[in-house]
Protein backbone atom coordinates (compact mmCIF):
# COMPACT_ATOMS: atom_id res chain seq x y z
CA UNK A 1 0.00 0.00 0.00
CA UNK A 2 0.97 3.61 -0.71
CA UNK A 3 0.21 6.64 1.83
CA UNK A 4 0.39 9.71 -0.77
CA UNK A 5 -0.15 12.43 2.32
CA UNK A 6 1.73 12.58 5.58
CA UNK A 7 3.76 14.94 7.92
CA UNK A 8 6.18 12.40 8.99
CA UNK A 9 8.74 14.70 8.62
CA UNK A 10 10.37 15.92 11.99
CA UNK A 11 9.99 19.66 13.42
CA UNK A 12 9.22 20.89 9.84
CA UNK A 13 5.61 21.65 10.85
CA UNK A 14 2.85 20.45 12.81
CA UNK A 15 3.41 17.05 12.38
CA UNK A 16 6.74 14.19 13.72
CA UNK A 17 8.42 16.47 16.61
CA UNK A 18 11.73 14.97 16.20
CA UNK A 19 13.17 11.64 14.38
CA UNK A 20 12.15 9.07 16.96
CA UNK A 21 8.97 10.13 16.58
CA UNK A 22 8.78 9.33 13.34
CA UNK A 23 10.72 6.28 13.32
CA UNK A 24 8.08 4.74 15.57
CA UNK A 25 5.56 6.52 13.18
CA UNK A 26 7.03 4.38 10.39
CA UNK A 27 7.13 0.90 11.72
CA UNK A 28 3.38 0.28 12.69
CA UNK A 29 3.44 1.90 8.86
CA UNK A 30 5.02 -1.16 8.21
CA UNK A 31 3.55 -3.85 10.31
CA UNK A 32 0.28 -2.58 8.10
CA UNK A 33 1.82 -3.50 4.66
CA UNK A 34 2.22 0.16 3.88
CA UNK A 35 5.49 0.12 1.82
CA UNK A 36 5.48 3.71 0.23
CA UNK A 37 5.22 6.90 2.21
CA UNK A 38 4.68 10.51 0.46
CA UNK A 39 6.35 13.01 3.12
CA UNK A 40 3.99 16.08 2.78
CA UNK A 41 4.45 18.92 5.28
CA UNK A 42 2.84 21.71 5.28
CA UNK A 43 3.18 24.93 3.25
CA UNK A 44 1.18 27.98 4.23
CA UNK A 45 2.96 31.57 4.13
CA UNK A 46 3.13 33.03 7.29
CA UNK A 47 2.72 29.96 9.38
CA UNK A 48 5.03 26.80 8.03
CA UNK A 49 7.71 27.54 5.51
CA UNK A 50 9.74 24.75 4.57
CA UNK A 51 11.55 25.31 1.51
CA UNK A 52 12.02 22.11 -0.61
CA UNK A 53 15.46 21.73 -0.51
CA UNK A 54 14.98 21.99 3.43
CA UNK A 55 12.28 19.28 2.31
CA UNK A 56 14.45 17.18 0.35
CA UNK A 57 17.38 17.37 3.12
CA UNK A 58 14.67 16.30 5.70
CA UNK A 59 13.39 13.22 3.38
CA UNK A 60 17.24 11.67 2.87
CA UNK A 61 18.30 11.69 6.63
CA UNK A 62 15.08 9.85 7.27
CA UNK A 63 15.16 7.91 4.53
CA UNK A 64 19.11 6.84 5.41
CA UNK A 65 17.84 6.51 9.05
CA UNK A 66 14.92 4.30 8.51
CA UNK A 67 17.62 2.35 6.38
CA UNK A 68 19.61 1.91 9.04
CA UNK A 69 16.58 0.51 11.24
CA UNK A 70 15.58 -1.99 8.44
CA UNK A 71 12.60 -0.58 8.07
CA UNK A 72 11.29 -1.63 4.10
CA UNK A 73 9.54 1.55 3.40
CA UNK A 74 10.62 4.33 0.52
CA UNK A 75 9.74 8.07 1.42
CA UNK A 76 8.67 10.12 -1.82
CA UNK A 77 9.10 14.11 -1.46
CA UNK A 78 5.78 16.10 -1.89
CA UNK A 79 4.46 18.98 0.37
CA UNK A 80 0.89 19.94 1.06
CA UNK A 81 0.35 23.32 0.31
CA UNK A 82 -2.23 26.07 1.39
CA UNK A 83 -4.20 27.11 -1.37
CA UNK A 84 -4.24 30.66 0.31
CA UNK A 85 -0.11 30.92 0.30
CA UNK A 86 1.83 33.19 -1.82
CA UNK A 87 3.71 30.63 -4.05
CA UNK A 88 5.00 31.32 -7.74
CA UNK A 89 4.94 28.67 -9.77
CA UNK A 90 8.76 28.28 -9.52
CA UNK A 91 8.51 27.47 -6.16
CA UNK A 92 5.33 25.23 -6.48
CA UNK A 93 7.45 22.99 -9.42
CA UNK A 94 9.93 21.88 -6.51
CA UNK A 95 6.94 21.13 -4.13
CA UNK A 96 5.18 18.77 -6.28
CA UNK A 97 4.62 15.15 -6.47
CA UNK A 98 6.57 13.88 -9.60
CA UNK A 99 7.16 17.33 -10.91
CA UNK A 100 3.22 17.32 -11.78
CA UNK A 101 0.57 16.56 -8.93
CA UNK A 102 0.54 19.17 -6.50
CA UNK A 103 -1.39 18.66 -3.13
CA UNK A 104 -3.56 21.55 -2.24
CA UNK A 105 -5.38 22.43 1.41
CA UNK A 106 -8.64 24.02 1.33
CA UNK A 107 -8.93 26.50 4.47
CA UNK A 108 -11.09 24.31 6.86
CA UNK A 109 -13.59 27.14 7.73
CA UNK A 110 -13.73 30.10 4.97
CA UNK A 111 -13.53 29.98 1.41
CA UNK A 112 -11.05 31.75 -0.11
CA UNK A 113 -12.83 34.48 -2.50
CA UNK A 114 -10.26 33.24 -5.54
CA UNK A 115 -10.19 29.50 -4.50
CA UNK A 116 -11.59 28.53 -7.79
CA UNK A 117 -8.85 31.07 -9.76
CA UNK A 118 -5.83 29.56 -8.15
CA UNK A 119 -6.85 26.13 -8.48
CA UNK A 120 -7.28 26.50 -12.54
CA UNK A 121 -4.45 28.53 -12.39
CA UNK A 122 -2.26 25.45 -11.47
CA UNK A 123 -3.82 23.48 -14.32
CA UNK A 124 -3.16 26.44 -16.96
CA UNK A 125 0.08 25.28 -15.74
CA UNK A 126 0.67 22.41 -15.99
CA UNK A 127 0.04 21.09 -12.70
CA UNK A 128 -2.64 18.72 -11.81
CA UNK A 129 -4.70 19.67 -8.76
CA UNK A 130 -5.12 16.92 -6.14
CA UNK A 131 -7.46 18.58 -3.18
CA UNK A 132 -6.48 16.81 -0.01
CA UNK A 133 -9.39 15.86 2.70
CA UNK A 134 -12.03 17.91 1.30
CA UNK A 135 -14.37 16.12 3.41
CA UNK A 136 -12.79 18.07 6.00
CA UNK A 137 -13.80 21.85 4.85
CA UNK A 138 -16.94 23.32 5.83
CA UNK A 139 -16.95 25.43 2.74
CA UNK A 140 -17.22 21.63 0.92
CA UNK A 141 -19.33 20.44 3.56
CA UNK A 142 -21.95 23.07 2.77
CA UNK A 143 -21.42 23.00 -0.83
CA UNK A 144 -20.62 19.04 -2.11
CA UNK A 145 -21.82 20.01 -5.63
CA UNK A 146 -18.33 21.55 -5.92
CA UNK A 147 -17.14 18.38 -5.75
CA UNK A 148 -18.73 17.55 -8.95
CA UNK A 149 -17.83 21.03 -10.74
CA UNK A 150 -14.08 20.58 -9.92
CA UNK A 151 -13.94 16.50 -11.00
CA UNK A 152 -15.15 17.74 -14.76
CA UNK A 153 -12.26 19.99 -14.32
CA UNK A 154 -9.69 17.00 -14.08
CA UNK A 155 -9.32 17.97 -10.47
CA UNK A 156 -8.64 14.97 -8.37
CA UNK A 157 -9.26 14.10 -4.95
CA UNK A 158 -7.76 12.94 -1.48
CA UNK A 159 -9.85 12.29 1.55
CA UNK A 160 -8.46 10.83 5.40
CA UNK A 161 -8.80 7.42 6.24
CA UNK A 162 -9.64 9.15 9.38
CA UNK A 163 -12.74 10.48 8.21
CA UNK A 164 -13.94 7.02 6.56
CA UNK A 165 -13.41 5.28 10.58
CA UNK A 166 -15.23 8.69 12.25
CA UNK A 167 -12.02 10.22 13.87
CA UNK A 168 -13.32 13.59 13.10
CA UNK A 169 -17.46 13.36 13.11
CA UNK A 170 -20.65 12.04 12.13
CA UNK A 171 -20.83 14.97 9.74
CA UNK A 172 -17.40 14.16 7.99
CA UNK A 173 -17.64 10.40 7.78
CA UNK A 174 -21.14 11.16 6.01
CA UNK A 175 -19.46 13.50 3.30
CA UNK A 176 -16.33 11.18 2.86
CA UNK A 177 -18.61 7.73 2.46
CA UNK A 178 -21.24 9.61 -0.28
CA UNK A 179 -17.74 10.63 -2.25
CA UNK A 180 -16.75 7.17 -1.65
CA UNK A 181 -20.14 5.54 -3.26
CA UNK A 182 -20.24 8.69 -6.10
CA UNK A 183 -17.43 7.69 -7.48
CA UNK A 184 -14.92 11.21 -6.28
CA UNK A 185 -12.18 9.36 -4.36
CA UNK A 186 -9.14 9.16 -6.14
CA UNK A 187 -6.95 8.16 -3.17
CA UNK A 188 -7.13 7.80 0.97
CA UNK A 189 -4.58 8.93 2.74
CA UNK A 190 -3.77 8.77 6.60
CA UNK A 191 -2.62 12.17 7.53
CA UNK A 192 -0.45 11.09 9.72
CA UNK A 193 0.80 13.80 12.25
CA UNK A 194 1.77 11.69 15.28
CA UNK A 195 0.92 8.56 17.68
CA UNK A 196 -2.15 9.89 17.90
CA UNK A 197 -3.30 11.09 14.84
CA UNK A 198 -1.27 7.87 13.16
CA UNK A 199 -1.35 5.51 10.21
CA UNK A 200 -4.30 3.31 10.62
CA UNK A 201 -4.99 1.20 7.34
CA UNK A 202 -5.07 -1.86 8.73
CA UNK A 203 -8.91 -0.37 10.28
CA UNK A 204 -10.08 1.49 7.18
CA UNK A 205 -9.37 -1.38 4.61
CA UNK A 206 -12.10 -3.48 5.75
CA UNK A 207 -14.22 -0.52 5.66
CA UNK A 208 -13.25 0.79 2.43
CA UNK A 209 -14.05 -3.16 0.88
CA UNK A 210 -17.44 -2.68 2.29
CA UNK A 211 -18.62 0.60 0.52
CA UNK A 212 -16.54 -0.01 -2.45
CA UNK A 213 -15.18 -3.35 -3.05
CA UNK A 214 -11.61 -4.91 -3.53
CA UNK A 215 -10.50 -3.80 -6.30
CA UNK A 216 -11.07 -0.21 -5.90
CA UNK A 217 -9.99 -0.65 -2.48
CA UNK A 218 -6.78 -1.60 -3.53
CA UNK A 219 -6.83 1.66 -6.62
CA UNK A 220 -7.49 3.84 -3.42
CA UNK A 221 -4.90 2.51 -1.02
CA UNK A 222 -2.17 1.73 -3.30
CA UNK A 223 -2.67 1.64 -7.55
CA UNK A 224 -3.70 5.31 -8.04
CA UNK A 225 -0.51 6.31 -5.94
CA UNK A 226 1.46 4.52 -8.23
CA UNK A 227 0.18 5.97 -11.25
CA UNK A 228 1.34 9.34 -9.37
CA UNK A 229 5.47 7.80 -9.06
CA UNK A 230 5.09 6.86 -13.17
CA UNK A 231 3.30 10.26 -13.93
CA UNK A 232 0.21 8.43 -15.14
CA UNK A 233 -3.17 10.00 -14.92
CA UNK A 234 -5.24 8.45 -12.41
CA UNK A 235 -7.65 5.83 -14.36
CA UNK A 236 -11.00 6.95 -11.73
Amino acid sequence: MIDIHTHILPQLDDGAKDIEDSINLLREAEKQGIETVFATPHVITGLYEPTSKKIKQGLQALQDRINQENINIILVMGAEIGIVSEISADEIRGYTINGEYVLLELPFVSYPLNCDEVIFKFQSQGFVPIIAHPERAFSIINRPDKLKEWRKRGILFQINSKSIIGRYGKTVRNLAIKMLKDGLVDFVASDTHNNKWGFDFDITRPILEKYVGKPKTDELLGHNARRLLLSEKSNV
